[in-house]
């Protein structure tokens, strides 16, 4: 009767597959932990362009309701967002409309009779301007 010998050159083989099935579990668990603290980060990115874009529609509407000859300056933190957020004004809908990262909200304003205004965000603070000439909202960037 033959005995069998175990070969080391097949067992360092198992081990060897063993270990980088291992290190392959490693990494996919890695890459799923990566992949959602990106997400989040987008997620909140998102909500802090929503924010500014709702206290940019107050700004808008305090103006509206103070009456012609008021005005009011609001202020685009710098480095909001990276990649840029993009704040509208469209007249048509009487609405503020943000966009982040390809996602775009709309917020609605009281005010009417507006001048269509867009900007971005950019890495120093930016400041518009929102004036009330009888009735109709004008916008500068300063």
């Amino acid at each position: 009767m033959k005995k069998l010998v175990l070969d080391k050159k097949g067992q360092a083989s198992v081990e060897l597959i063993f270990i980088t099935f291992i290190v392959l579990v490693v990494f996919a668990g890695i890459l799923s932990l990566v992949s959602d603290e990106m997400n989040q980060v987008q997620t909140a990115d998102l909500g802090k362009a929503r924010t500014v874009g709702e206290k940019f529609a107050g700004a808008i509407n305090a103006v509206y309701v103070a009456g012609s000859g008021y005005s009011a300056n609001f202020t685009i933190p710098g480095g909001l967002t990276v990649p840029p957020s993009t704040f509208s004004v469209n007249d048509d809908t009487d609405s503020v409309v943000v966009t982040y990262n390809g996602n775009t909200m709309s917020i609605k304003l009281v005010a009417t009779n507006l001048t269509t205004f867009s900007t971005s965000s950019t890495a120093n603070d930016k400041t518009i301007t929102i004036k009330n000439k009888n009735g109709k909202l004008n916008f500068t960037a300063v």
